[in-house]
């Protein structure tokens, strides 16, 4: 029997959590159809982990994780620069091109995650050269990202991977994005067709947290990639300026940034290192309120996947990016915090007199549980990706 392979660049023992929730996808899918193998790249976040990667002398290393097998290729640690990372990436996918082909005759479904840009090559290989049912579970719009970074490597190389970018997009089977949002702009401005595109929310991959924090407290955390997409500093920013002196402030990340945002360390912002996820718990547990940062001119380019876990760590979310990005609209469609508007710094005194407010912080608390149970989990999830392939079988 022909099985689904899912290929995603991370994946654990990396315990970066797009890797994560990869992982319980996959995990999820193999319970119901045991017919799942993962291909990823050896750990390029979890150093610990790919000491034995790299002492491999092979290109590529199977092991079994959840009964599932997973074929690694080996790939050195994360790279900053963002040319030699892409450098890495491209070296990655077309290890991974090489790997499907000799094995086209075992999948009959290939399940793409987006991470990073380049894997829409895959794609196109996979669907248009190998003729394989392809899926493209969407979670990062290239170069849409890099166009409003003001990062974009030129204009004709910029036009040159969208036009790529959007051939992947129409020979694929089907493509999968995280908002209704991003749907939308594919439909309009990718001319992508809309029967073909489904929205499929994250999950947290991690478990419900135990600890009840102390709500009264005035205090709020940021966790995570300190990259130039989250752009952190503009917060930090804000909230020197805007945030009553009662305020505190701690941040436990890692990343492109990271090093330049000690400059804000101050009696109320504490700047901490990344914290593995069962040491972030114990930190933050009295914390109650919780920063999704995303780069105001980031709107429907990018979804920090945070926002889910924050959710599961029974945090209340405080969002500062763009009020039309897709985390400001879901986070008011469904009620799940506050957004906070740099262009609208009158506001926030109001916004924290709500955050005080013991009926408002029930009524947030009561919509994050309906929303994790109807909508934000792990069932819900993996059982909408097996539509979507036995639809496709």
């Amino acid at each position: 029997m022909k099985k689904t392979l899912i290929h995603s660049l991370t994946f654990p023992p990396d315990t970066i959590s797009t890797g994560m929730i990869v992982s319980e996808i996959a995990d999820g899918i193999n319970n119901e159809h045991h017919n799942i193998e993962v291909l990823a790249s050896s750990p390029q976040y979890n150093l610990k982990s790919a000491d034995s990667f790299i002492q491999n002398n092979k290109y590529l290393k199977s092991e079994v994780y959840k009964d599932i097998k997973v074929h690694y290729i080996k790939s050195s640690p994360r790279q900053f620069v963002n040319s030699l990372r892409f450098i890495q990436w491209l070296i990655f996918n077309f290890k991974s091109m090489i790997f499907i082909y000799r094995n086209r005759r075992s999948y009959n479904n290939v399940l793409i995650f987006s991470y990073p840009p380049t894997m829409n090559l895959v794609c196109i290989f996979t669907s248009k050269i190998l003729k394989i049912n392809t899926i493209y579970s969407l979670w990062e719009l290239y170069p849409e990202i890099a166009e409003r970074l003001n990062e974009q490597p030129g204009k004709i190389l910029n036009k040159i991977f969208k036009s790529i970018d959007n051939y992947s997009l129409k020979s694929v089977s089907k493509v999968v994005v995280n908002s209704e949002q991003l749907k939308n702009y594919l439909i309009k401005e990718r001319k992508i067709i809309a029967e073909k595109i489904h929205t499929i929310h994250h999950f947290s991959p991690y478990g419900k947290s135990d600890s009840q924090p102390s709500y009264e407290l005035n205090k709020i955390f940021y966790a995570g990639n300190t990259g130039r997409p989250q752009n952190v500093a503009s917060f930090l920013r804000f909230f020197n300026e805007h945030f009553p002196s009662s305020w505190e402030f701690y941040l436990y990340g890692a990343g492109q940034e990271f090093e330049s945002l000690s400059d804000y360390s101050s009696d109320n912002i504490v700047i901490n290192n990344y914290l593995p996820r069962d040491q972030l718990e114990l930190a933050t547990k009295e914390i109650p309120f919780a920063l999704v940062c995303l780069d105001y001119e980031i709107t429907i380019e990018g979804f920090p996947g945070k926002t889910f876990d924050y959710l599961n760590m029974n945090k209340i979310l405080v969002n500062f990016s763009n009020p039309q990005s897709a985390v400001s609209e879901l986070i008011n469609k469904y009620g799940l915090g506050f957004n906070i508007d740099l262009n609208a710094p009158e506001d926030v005194i109001t916004k924290l007199k709500q955050m005080k407010k013991p009926e408002k912080i029930e009524s947030i608390l009561e919509n994050i549980k309906n929303f994790q149970s109807n909508i934000s989990n792990k069932d819900i999830v993996y059982k909408k990706y097996i539509s979507l392939i036995s639809a496709s079988s």
